[in-house]
């Protein structure tokens, strides 16, 4: 683990890789995905061509972009490391920023959303009751 530079005390600076990995491969492992990489960042896609998270890492956070449900989105926009997206927030999506282990628990929750938001109804299945 890496400690941050020009810190007051030294703060261990998150895995941004594995927090990334972990996102990926949920994302992957749902039916019918694929990751693109139209924006030069990843994104996540439900065949045949449906956008259901993007993904970007930089400065000590790893981004994720997705779409909530209006009472989850009014939800999460409470936590501090949340916020309307960027271009698309007007429809709904939100951007979070992962970079502890609770950030990434919620990540995975909402990646599993907006799959569902996204997906055709015969694949919708792989998430419900999760």
């Amino acid at each position: 683990m890496r400690m941050a530079s020009g810190a007051s005390r030294l703060t261990p600076m998150p895995d941004l890789d594995r927090l990334a990995d972990e996102l990926r491969r949920l994302a992957l492992s749902l039916p019918e995905t694929y990751e693109d990489e139209p924006w030069g960042h990843p994104v996540f896609k439900v065949r045949p061509n449906k956008m259901f998270a993007g993904m970007s890492v930089g400065d000590g956070v790893v981004r994720l972009t997705v779409k909530l449900t209006p009472e989850e989105r009014e939800m999460a926009r409470l936590l501090p490391y949340v916020s309307k997206a960027a271009y698309v927030g007007r429809y709904g999506w939100i951007t979070a920023e992962i970079a502890d282990e609770e950030s990434l628990e919620s990540a995975l929750d909402w990646l599993r959303e907006s799959y569902w938001l996204k997906a055709p109804p015969h694949l919708k299945s792989a998430v419900e009751g999760d």
